[in-house]
């Protein structure tokens, strides 16, 4: 068997076997990793963030996203997770969720937000990519990607063409994934605040403050991982209703929560 057959065989027989429905969503993806390879990842990580980043002093910081953090790790359904949440002191706005459950937000992400529900909104965005298992499904994808780079080499078409089919995996497949990630988990994550007990509009308040309402250039669309602040707002209010039901039925309501100081 010549080596183009045999690495046809091999990727015909991944997609075959290696398949899954994203929790919520039911969207099927396929997995090459098993996730107790990815949660190992995670903590490996999460160890190497806590080095690199020192903890917040910020008492309301820190004891606001243990009630929002306990709060939705109750209703994503992963008990099996060695749930984690702290808060990292940097100016950066950013926050994650690693594989099994290891939460982290960044204290310059309070900057954007005026209460609990909309630190939820983050929250539960970042859990959602957890649950999802968008990580191990971006690197199964990579592995595919190697696979059809080494079926060019082995086919002899030579450099020019395997720099090409590079560029254009990255941004014609790779790259509109990583924004199809980020609508579902902003999907998943709306409805994880809402059975938590977070009023779901807190979702379009944080993301009309973090976006500023500005739109990427067609440009920064494709060469972007994340979609652009009105079309991640778009899809939240379209999935309102549906919160809402989700948040009416929870047994326990924080509507927007405590207020931060800052914001009052």
């Amino acid at each position: 068997m010549n080596s183009k057959i045999l690495l046809t065989c091999i990727l015909a027989g991944l997609l075959c076997t290696a398949c899954r429905s994203v929790p919520l969503s039911q969207r099927s993806q396929l997995l090459l990793t098993s996730e107790d390879y990815e949660n190992e990842l995670g903590a490996t990580a999460y160890s190497e963030y806590q080095k690199e980043y020192p903890r917040s002093n910020n008492k309301t910081y820190t004891d606001a996203l243990q009630r929002v953090g306990e709060a939705i790790s109750r209703v994503a359904g992963k008990d099996e997770y060695q749930w984690e949440f702290v808060v990292l002191e940097s100016s950066e706005a950013n926050a994650f969720c690693l594989p099994g459950g290891k939460v982290a937000v960044y204290s310059g992400i309070f900057q954007f937000t005026a209460n609990e529900a909309e630190l939820a909104t983050i929250v539960s965005h970042e859990i959602a990519h957890a649950l999802a298992r968008h990580g191990g499904e971006r690197m199964s994808w990579a592995q595919l990607q190697q696979i059809g780079a080494l079926g060019l080499r082995a086919s002899g078409t030579g450099s020019a063409w395997e720099t090409l089919y590079g560029v254009g995996t990255e941004l014609g497949v790779m790259l509109p994934f990583s924004r199809k990630h980020e609508h579902e988990a902003d999907s998943i994550g709306l409805i994880l605040l809402a059975r938590a007990g977070y009023h779901p509009a807190a979702a379009i308040s944080f993301w009309q403050k973090f976006s500023s309402g500005r739109n990427p250039s067609l440009i920064e669309q494709w060469t972007s991982t994340h979609p652009g602040g009105a079309e991640r707002i778009e899809n939240l209010q379209e999935m309102q209703a549906q919160a809402v039901l989700e948040y009416n039925q929870s047994p326990q309501k924080f509507g927007l929560g405590r207020v931060f100081p800052a914001a009052r």
